[in-house]
């Protein structure tokens, strides 16, 4: 019996022993987890990668803690570009049925497979990030909220106006601006300037990142340092500042030969290429391409290989390689439409496009390029037309709620912080009205067609201007396309309005800042020159007639264009006082001219 009694206190003690074993174990993993855990701004430390894999072997892990490692290492494959490998990592963890979907786990694997998407321009990613935003909050897992959110507006917002978008971005700004953290601050500028430059705001949105890098290399580690400069030196080119665009780009590589990751590496190698695209230096461009082409390789992204693909090619154009070119038409022979899906809203590749297909004399299918670039270009300007507007109050709502500025007024204002509200809203107000009627009557004074003045807007600008002083003149000119309907004819009807605009184009491209340059009637210019001498006024008529003759020269077509115009001139040494009887003589006289013709 009393050895009964002593094997059972001895199993019992055994017993205890194991389980408090596994408690001390557990509560090892648990720090291994919290330790693992890294906001959703930022990348972990790349040096704690082997001991997550090492962790992730042991067979005494629960499946929670499995999960939550997991879905760490996730991030880890992100930061390495390793987007589709952490993908089927997420997709499966996330599709078990006993696992707890209010941890912190399991919004950031949700908001990781988001990310994915996002990077890869895939519309699933609003689905995952409304997700992710409705399992957490400002006060749970706080900095998943923050992201999907930012994600919902950036790229989600399709049916709300820029206003509503821009004023739920500076809410959230707002909301941190006091006592976020700089990674926090960091990432919210850095998606401010992502929603710019959905505007087509490209220095916009450089300044936005540039001010979100600044803030992140004081805290952010490995990859993410450079994840943010690499979209300011994309929109540093893209807005036309390629001086300040290649420095940045050689901070990046200063940065990269520490980080030097695979995505990194595939990062600096596009933007050097871009790069010397963008500056049209195709020598430097060749010299770049084999590490372009290992760079890419080193990450699975096909969008990657396009870019690359497009590079070549534009290298091969460059030299005259036709059948370079021609192997590359080649490739998407299958497609129903050769412009890839990811390319056909950039004007860059749409131009690159167009000129192939002049190279190689495909004629047909230049023409369907042109109409391409011409459709996107046209539907940029439509937008960026509408949004000015909103992008002028936009712009100062920035500045009045700037970090800087918020953060260094706090104290200073904190007594009176009512009677300021009132006082910027009262300025905002004014100033917003101000702008929106200068833009109003702006508006009302151009032809909507040329974006020149109307004749309106141009027979009272001549009408007040002051006598000329002695020995010059006001010269005026009344310009007729007499075959504007024939040029319509040969480019297409859809193309009326594109072609006054590239006539219009011309005639601007050859005035002075101080002349008076609108539309007259249908197929009709006027030009005002003040204070000319009279015969330079006429030998500067007849170069403008000139170069407008010569408006469609470059034009690509199979049939050749020229525009024939005729040209009635004006001159008055003195105040004019009888404007319309003189314009309307002007045109009589080009009437006569064209039926003597």
């Amino acid at each position: 019996m009393r050895n009964i009694v002593s094997l059972l206190l001895w199993a019992l003690i055994i017993g205890l022993s194991s389980l408090a074993q596994r408690a001390v174990a557990a509560d090892n993993i648990d720090a291994v987890i919290q330790k693992m855990q890294t906001p959703s701004w930022d990348c972990p430390t790349p040096a704690l990668l082997p001991e997550l894999n090492a962790t992730l072997q042991l067979d005494t892990l629960s499946t929670q803690q499995r999960f939550a490692l997991s879905a760490a290492k996730g991030q880890f494959l992100i930061c390495e570009g390793k987007l589709t490998e952490a993908l089927k990592l997420l997709d499966g963890i996330t599709a078990q049925n006993n696992i707890d979907k209010s941890s912190y786990a399991y919004a950031s694997a949700i908001y990781q497979i988001g990310f994915i998407y996002d990077m890869r321009e895939h519309p699933n990613r609003c689905g995952y990030y409304t997700t992710a935003q409705e399992i957490s909050s400002p006060t749970q897992h706080s900095d998943i909220f923050t992201s999907a959110s930012l994600g919902l507006i950036t790229y989600c917002s399709e049916n709300a106006d820029e206003a509503e978008r821009l004023s739920k971005m500076f809410n959230v700004l707002q909301r941190y601006s006091d006592d976020g953290s700089p990674a926090e601050l960091a990432h919210i500028h850095n998606s401010i300037g992502l929603l710019y430059g959905n505007l087509e705001q490209h220095a916009l949105a450089a300044e936005q990142y540039l001010k979100a890098h600044e803030m992140g290399l004081k805290v952010y580690k490995g990859s993410n340092k450079l994840s943010i400069l690499i979209s300011a030196i994309v929109s540093l080119l893209a807005s036309g500042q390629t001086d300040e665009a290649y420095q940045r780009i050689l901070e990046y590589g200063t940065i990269n030969s520490e980080v030097n990751t695979p995505l990194t590496n595939y990062h600096y190698q596009y933007a050097l290429s871009y790069y010397y695209r963008k500056t049209k230096n195709y020598n430097q461009l060749a010299y770049t391409l084999p590490d372009f082409e290992k760079a890419v390789s080193g990450i699975s992204s096909s969008l990657a290989t396009l870019f690359y693909n497009w590079h070549e090619t534009e290298v091969c154009l460059f030299n005259n390689d036709l059948e370079c070119v021609q192997q590359y038409v080649d490739s998407f022979a299958e497609n129903d439409t050769f412009v890839p899906a990811n390319f056909r809203s950039n004007l860059d590749y749409l131009s690159f496009n167009l000129a192939m297909y002049i190279a190689l004399g495909d004629l047909e299918n230049a023409k369907k390029a042109n109409q391409l670039f011409a459709a996107e270009a046209e539907k940029r300007r439509v937008t960026n037309q509408d949004s000015a507007r909103i992008l002028s109050a936009a712009n100062l709502r920035n500045r009045i709620y700037d970090l800087e500025s918020e953060i260094e007024a706090a104290e200073r204002l904190r007594q009176n912080t009512l009677i300021a509200a009132i006082a910027v809203f009262v300025l905002i107000a004014l100033i917003v009205g101000y702008v929106l009627r200068k833009k109003h009557l702006a508006s009302k004074a151009i032809d909507p067609v040329t974006q020149l003045l109307n004749a309106n807007t141009a027979i009272s600008r001549i009408n007040s201007l002051d006598a000329p002083k002695s020995g010059r003149a006001i010269a005026i000119a009344i310009f007729d396309i007499s075959n504007l309907r024939e040029i319509t004819g040969k480019l297409g009807a859809t193309q009326s309005d594109a072609v006054l605009r590239q006539i219009a184009q011309t005639l601007q491209n050859s005035t002075r800042g101080n002349d008076i340059l609108g539309r007259f009637g249908t197929e009709q210019f006027i030009l005002c020159l003040r204070n000319i001498e009279e015969r330079s006024a006429r030998s500067f008529f007849e170069r403008m007639q000139t170069a407008l003759d010569s408006t469609f020269d470059s034009h690509v077509s199979d049939e050749h264009v020229s525009v024939d115009s005729n040209m009635s001139i004006f001159i008055a040494h003195e105040k004019i006082s009888d404007l319309n009887n003189i314009l309307d003589e002007l045109v009589m006289s080009i009437d006569m001219s064209g039926r003597a013709a």
